[in-house]
């Protein structure tokens, strides 16, 4: 076998087939819709004003036409050679933006396989400037058959014909796909119109915009395709009266007619600055601002800046019929309103004015806030519930990767931490300042499980003013009737509360099981094998030998280490006993200082982990409470685990958490007071509500735990202070109170 020279080494080089281009088309263009958005982008990219799409009828599958025009740059014949057939061209990564200054939208060179993914054959006829005379040359490139890629053998058998034609009177480009690859039925167009409605940002003002998209379905009628294609376009819009605005695409008209508005933007630290207007009160916006610092220990990174803007609707019937008549579209059925949000509905992802499907699509729960809402339906937004934009940076600056399908970002650390940043602004302000002003006005009142409320009902006062209407003989006999019904109805709600203490506390019970699991993981290790090292020196221990002398030795440490681990056992049990669900019987006094050091000891890995100072100040010779120590440990576990959670979600430098103990008339008080950011002013109202949470993923039952335990003991808990940090008091009747 004759060798190569030394100086040239054996080489291979590849040999593209030809049905690659097919191929990769197939997988980058996941359907003709999103093949038509590839086009617009392109258009876009190339400066133009404007693209229209055209279909021609019949639009069944291999038959019709779809016409696609632009008045763009255009494209030389060293354009169409050098770029436009050559795939996955660098030409889009090589510079920012295009000759017009646009930021450009592709970057994966892909563009003409998306005419390849709508029909079988192309025409294109594109006009552009000469770059040496400046003078425009038009070309028509014609005989492309995307099928024949299936059948030659190699790409450099592919060839297509071109002429050079009458220079028109602008640059642009023409594109004529025949032979569809797909029905476009009605609801295939209901579709495209609706992915073009939410291509462009919808905050941008379309009178003054640069680009404009036209859809043009003039020629689909009943009679050639079974349905009206300028009903699509126009659907319950109000007429276009001029001929040029037939087929403009806009935004769905409904979103500055919303309920509530939220706008504002994170910088990349996490940090949110923005207002919140709740229309359906008519008041002005409200501003606020959030702090959501990235935690090292999360697995996220930096997403850059965002920009916000979301509409938010109520969905009883009242309210959206009164939206849709904000936005102009007259008097419609609740069934049409209802049809008309769920087609707006969805949060999109724009990034330099165009969206990055599928964000947006009303099917496309990315954030999964109807997972969220099952939970707290009365609290959070539905998916259908919400529409609007975040604004992303640039790939290198936010690092959210656009995946190679054009198909949604890559789910890396940096689009884990867009998401938490979403649902951090719905859950510490959207979702309760909503909630707030709908319990405020009556539309949406909370249901209440006090037994204290319950037991001013069961008094039956209302019924005296029918009773002092009645004879002396009948009043008499009527207030014992009443009486005994009260008797009655307190008998029950004691029953009931007795149940309702037992699943309170098996609730309370699972929050705080990981730190009984962390607490008494040590401690039972400790036990087990110093337990076997005894059970193996057993044997010997009585022996007159050296080595029995090193394990007699260590005998009394051995045993000081069982007994201290037996006592943090016993600890662990005696706080789990008062939540365990048992019968509690009667209540007696308690050393109320015993229970707080007794529930901080709980939570010591977490307050060790996130290095807070806590103290327990109380006044000297403090009395004795009279109750249930349950209940006060269940109210403590659910304050302290609160100021734990903020601390470690916030960040906060230097955690403290204080409980401050003195006696008040007749009562014994508790300040548990954190130095945390607080809980903004208006939500005071609400903290106790059943359901209300301000965490992301939150049960909203802590507090109300809290205030029911302590209600069972006569006492009561309340916000006393928020500022700085929050202060809980808690009240307790003394032992001589009773």
């Amino acid at each position: 076998m004759n060798k190569p020279p030394a100086d040239e080494p054996n080489s291979l080089s590849f040999k593209p087939r030809a049905r690659l281009i097919r191929t990769i088309g197939d997988r980058l263009i996941s359907g003709p819709e999103a093949a038509i958005i590839e086009l617009v982008k392109n258009a876009h990219d190339a400066d133009a004003t404007f693209i229209k799409i055209i279909f021609h009828p019949p639009l069944n599958k291999n038959d019709g036409r779809i016409e696609i025009e632009d008045d763009g740059h255009g494209m030389t014949i060293a354009d169409i050679e050098a770029k436009w057939m050559e795939p996955a061209t660098t030409d889009k990564v090589d510079r920012d933006t295009s000759p017009g200054g646009r930021k450009l939208l592709g970057s994966k060179g892909i563009g003409r396989f998306a005419t390849a993914r709508l029909g079988r054959y192309l025409e294109m006829t594109s006009t552009a400037e000469a770059p040496d005379t400046k003078s425009l040359e038009t070309y028509r490139v014609f005989g492309v058959d995307w099928d024949f890629f299936d059948k030659a053998t190699y790409l450099s058998e592919v060839k297509f014909n071109y002429e050079t034609l009458q220079p028109k009177e602008r640059t642009g480009t023409q594109m004529t796909i025949t032979h569809l690859r797909n029905t476009w039925a009605k609801k295939s167009q209901e579709d495209l119109l609706r992915e073009l409605r939410r291509l462009v940002s919808p905050i941008e003002e379309k009178e003054e915009s640069d680009f404009r998209i036209y859809l043009d379905l003039s020629n689909i009628t009943v009679d050639n395709c079974g349905f009206d294609g300028a009903e699509i376009v126009n659907g319950i819009l109000p007429d276009k009266t001029k001929d040029d605005e037939k087929h403009l695409i806009r935004p769905y008209p409904l979103l500055k007619a919303c309920d509530y508005e939220v706008e504002g933007s994170f910088d990349s630290e996490g940090n949110f600055n923005g207002s919140m207007k709740i229309n359906r009160a008519n008041q002005d916006p409200e501003e606020f601002s959030l702090e959501i610092p990235i935690k090292p220990d999360f697995n996220e990174a930096p997403c850059g800046d965002l920009l916000v803007h979301l509409f938010i609707f109520d969905r009883e019937g009242d309210a959206i019929q009164e939206t849709i008549k904000k936005a102009g579209l007259g008097d419609v059925t609740k069934r049409e309103a209802r049809k008309l949000l769920d087609d707006i509905a969805g949060v999109a992802i724009y990034r330099d004015k165009f969206r990055i499907r599928p964000y947006g699509d009303n099917s496309q729960d990315w954030l999964t806030l109807d997972k969220l809402r099952v939970q707290k339906p009365t609290l959070k937004i539905g998916h259908n519930q919400i529409a609007g934009l975040i604004l992303i940076d640039n790939e290198d600056n936010s690092g959210l990767i656009e995946r190679s399908s054009r198909e949604g970002l890559e789910d890396n650390d940096n689009y884990r931490r867009l998401v938490r940043l979403i649902l951090t602004l719905l859950s510490s302000y959207v979702e309760p300042a909503r909630y707030e002003f709908r319990k405020k006005s009556g539309i949406s009142r909370p249901k209440t499980d006090s037994f204290t409320d319950a037991r001013e009902s069961a008094k039956l006062e209302w019924i005296e003013a029918f009773t002092s209407k009645l004879s002396g003989k009948e009043q008499e006999k009527a207030k014992r009737k009443v009486a005994r019904e009260t008797g009655k109805l307190i008998k029950q709600l004691d029953a009931l509360e007795e149940k309702q203490a037992i699943l309170q506390a098996k609730v309370t019970l699972g929050l705080i099981l990981g730190e009984v699991l962390h607490e008494g993981r040590t401690p039972v290790s400790f036990i087990q094998t110093e337990t076997r090292r005894l059970s193996k020196w057993l044997p010997t221990l009585c022996d007159d030998m050296k080595s029995a002398d090193y394990k007699r030795e260590e005998i009394p440490s051995i045993l000081n280490g069982l007994d201290s681990s037996a006592d943090r056992l016993r600890i662990l049990f005696k706080m789990l006993d008062p939540i365990s669900g048992r019968r509690r019987g009667r209540p007696s006094e308690f050393d109320v200082k015993k229970q707080v050091e007794l529930v901080f000891h709980f939570f010591s890995d977490t307050i060790k982990k996130l290095d807070v100072k806590t103290t327990v100040l109380a006044e000297s010779d403090l009395p004795r409470a009279y109750g249930h120590r349950d209940d006060l440990v269940t109210a403590l576990t659910n304050l302290v685990d609160n100021s734990l959670f903020w601390f470690d979600h916030h960040n906060v430098e230097d955690p403290e958490l204080h409980v401050h103990i003195y006696t008040e008339k007749n009562d014994l008080v508790l300040d548990v007071q954190d130095n945390g950011h607080g809980i903004p002013e208006k939500f005071a109202d609400s903290l106790f509500d059943v359901g209300f949470s301000l965490k992301t993923n939150g049960t909203g039952l802590g507090l109300s735990i809290a205030r029911e335990a302590i209600g069972r003991s006569s006492g009561t808990i309340m916000l006393a202070s928020n500022s700085p940090g929050a202060v809980f008091r808690i009240k307790i009747p003394l032992q001589e109170a009773h």
